[in-house]
């Protein structure tokens, strides 16, 4: 069977290298979007969120009009969502179960690394999704797939196709642009993932222990010009809002050094060519925005990592934030399990990126901000481990360093990485100390960073409504990691306010505040 008509199912993905949770659209759906527009421009390949599917009364009646159904899931760098809500490996084996007729194939790190256990708890391998009603687990690249199965049918597609360079991704990347339009937040809020290169420069030592990027295999960057045709081509559909996101460190991005050293130089000519460009081909974009960041790039090389950051305030937006894993400063965890940096060389990285980036931009908030990702349970943990994160974040306050969010995560072992093998989990003895690790970030450290990002009087300007409850809606800004802002009142979702004023800092990741100006979205 060669499909001519397939549905995408976009069942939402976080990994360590791309986000797929509303209002992000990443690459799967329109790269296989592409790939079967690149085979049959008559061909229909056509695109619903698992959000929307739930809505409708009875969902086996649209699927079965297909004659492949395509389902993107997996979580694997978990987190509080408010934009959607990711497919459960549960959910997903009963629609699958129960469907008859179409080819149903499972792509995304539900299909190549399963739904891990967090903290302890089950895990779904991909053996769990072929035993519930799957057809296909794609553990290969799924454009590759698509485009065979498309053009030479079910027998001769592989699922393990791995691309070998990027050359079908570019020309896809723009055929399946128009696949955006069907996302709900097309039009408001979206924002596309954009992929840069793949893998992770550490590979080389095997990475850090939990990382699934380092599986990925000797990293491969895209030409800067394949990146601006994408950008052009969302940009002439009508997307407005991009975030070079789909990389483990930003600043070597097309470094001569990538992919045979574990620390790759910064090239920000490099940088220079991709960002300029970006620009120049979507002159009236609203929010470019970046992810990773690897503190340790920064650590090893401070002059090329400023020249870089400097590169990115200049053609960014405001209200950036460089996610920086920083995982454990503990000594005996960050060598068990081949972690970046130490704790004065992860405070070296957010000084420097602070005097390239504190500075407040025309959003209101500064224009480039680290984030924080710790990480709970690692091989190595002990009760020391927690006394030195506290005291790594008490000397961040004691500098005054401004940093944008606290990520605490209990470790998620999937079974394909080497952490899975090691004792890992959080241990019975270790339980008080994480809970009061945990309430130190959140009730003492992320409020008074609030204070400083966001303090009182700040105009904060062009936020979206995302939901409301008792009395408060909340808005944000579109972007990395955007700050809450609790409205007092009642405003349609997806409802655009032009501007707010900060009131008062109300929780750990929310400030309140009051609307100043509204204009139609």
């Amino acid at each position: 069977m060669r499909p001519r008509k397939l549905l995408i199912v976009d069942g939402y993905n976080d990994e360590p290298g791309g986000l797929g949770v509303p209002p992000y659209i990443d690459v799967y759906a329109r790269y296989m979007a592409g790939a079967v527009f690149d085979v049959d421009k008559a061909a229909k390949a056509h695109y619903i969120t698992i959000d929307e599917l739930r809505k409708r009364p009875n969902p086996a009646q649209l699927l079965r009009l297909y004659e492949a159904i395509i389902f993107i899931a997996g979580v694997v760098v978990p987190g509080k969502y408010i934009g959607g809500r990711p497919a459960t490996a549960e959910e997903l084996a009963s629609i699958a179960s129960s469907l008859e007729g179409p080819l149903k194939v499972l792509v995304g790190p539900a299909a190549r690394w399963g739904m891990g256990p967090e903290g302890g708890s089950a895990g779904y391998p991909p053996s769990f999704f072929k035993a519930h009603g799957f057809d296909v687990l794609v553990t290969g690249d799924p454009e590759e797939y698509v485009y065979d199965l498309v053009k030479y049918g079910e027998e001769a597609a592989s699922p393990r196709a791995i691309r070998e360079d990027y050359s079908k991704v570019n020309r896809f990347a723009v055929l399946g642009a128009s696949i955006v339009r069907f996302h709900p937040n097309f039009g408001k809020n979206l924002i596309a993932e954009i992929e840069t290169y793949r893998g992770c420069a550490r590979w080389v030592s095997g990475g850090c222990s939990f990382c699934v990027e380092p599986l990925r295999g000797r990293p491969i960057a895209r030409d800067p010009m394949a990146i601006v045709e994408e950008v052009r081509a969302l940009y002439e559909v009508g997307v407005r809002n991009f975030r070079l996101g789909r990389q483990a460190d930003i600043l070597v991005y097309n470094s001569s050094q990538l992919g045979s050293e574990e620390w790759p130089r910064p090239s920000p000519q490099e940088l220079e060519r991709l960002f300029h460009g970006i620009r120049t081909e979507a002159p009236n974009l609203e929010v470019l925005h970046i992810d990773n960041v690897n503190p340790g790039t920064i650590a090893r090389y401070p002059e090329e990592s400023t020249e870089a950051l400097k590169v990115i305030v200049k053609y960014h937006t405001p209200g950036d934030v460089a996610a920086l894993g920083v995982e454990s400063v503990d000594p005996q965890v960050v060598k068990l399990n081949n972690l970046k940096v130490t704790a004065d060389e992860a405070l070296k990285a957010i000084e420097i990126i602070n005097r390239v980036g504190a500075s407040r931009g025309y959003n209101g908030l500064p224009e480039l901000l680290p984030g924080i990702n710790f990480i709970l349970g690692l091989p190595g943990e002990r009760r020391e481990s927690y006394r030195l994160n506290r005291e790594f974040l008490e000397e961040i306050l004691r500098r005054k360093l401004l940093v944008r969010r606290v990520n605490v995560r209990k470790i998620l072992a999937l079974p394909t990485t080497r952490v899975y093998n090691m004792r890992w989990g959080i241990s019975g003895k270790l339980e008080a100390e994480a809970k009061s690790f945990t309430y130190f970030v959140r009730h003492v450290f992320d409020r008074t960073e609030l204070s400083w990002v966001a303090p009182k009087d700040t105009i904060m300007k062009s936020l979206w409504v995302e939901e409301c409850e008792l009395g408060y809606c909340y808005a944000r800004q579109v972007g990395s990691y955007p700050l809450m802002v609790m409205i007092r009142g009642s405003y349609p979702r997806l409802q655009y306010i032009d501007a707010v004023r900060v009131e008062r800092v109300h929780s750990a990741r929310a400030v309140e505040g009051s609307v100043t100006q509204t204009e139609p979205g």
